[in-house]
């Protein structure tokens, strides 16, 4: 069928660093950027304005809601940790699947898991090991098309 455009999945991407940043979008693009679309913000703070359609996100339109929350357990400000906590005590967002980036290894994954992340990713993050969460996550299908290593 023609004319038919399929929604993108929003993906809410928390993570300050730059360079970070570009290897998840890049990882994302090399899953099947057709089918995700990445909102970044910086801080814990904007993650909470954006969740919550205040300024500058208040356009659904624009800024949908997310699938998927890809989180940096280390921000400047509100911590990761702080936001978990947030999230997981609103309604509208506790079911939302979260994935916790750290370079820190296993040093803030207990405390994490236990506010309730689904999976974690240690950075940097390789394209193969996002693919498999996103598929055991029930977000993505990577039969068909296998992503190239990063």
């Amino acid at each position: 069928m023609t004319g038919i455009t399929l929604q993108k999945k929003t993906v809410l991407v928390v993570e300050d660093e730059l360079s970070d940043q570009f290897l998840l979008q890049r990882a994302f693009g090399q899953i099947n950027q057709e089918e995700f679309a990445l909102h970044v913000v910086k801080t814990a703070e904007d993650a909470i304005l954006y969740l919550q359609g205040s300024e500058p996100y208040q356009e659904r339109a624009v800024y949908p809601l997310p699938v998927l929350i890809v989180l940096d357990l280390r921000l400047p400000g509100m911590s990761g940790l702080e936001l978990l906590k947030w999230i997981k005590k609103q309604p509208h967002f506790n079911h939302l699947p979260i994935i916790a980036l750290t370079a820190f290894g296993n040093r803030d994954l207990p405390r994490a898991y236990d506010l309730g992340i689904d999976f974690y990713l240690l950075k940097p993050v390789e394209t193969n090991t996002l693919a498999e969460i996103l598929s055991g996550l029930g977000i993505y299908s990577h039969g068909a098309e296998k992503p190239e290593n990063s």
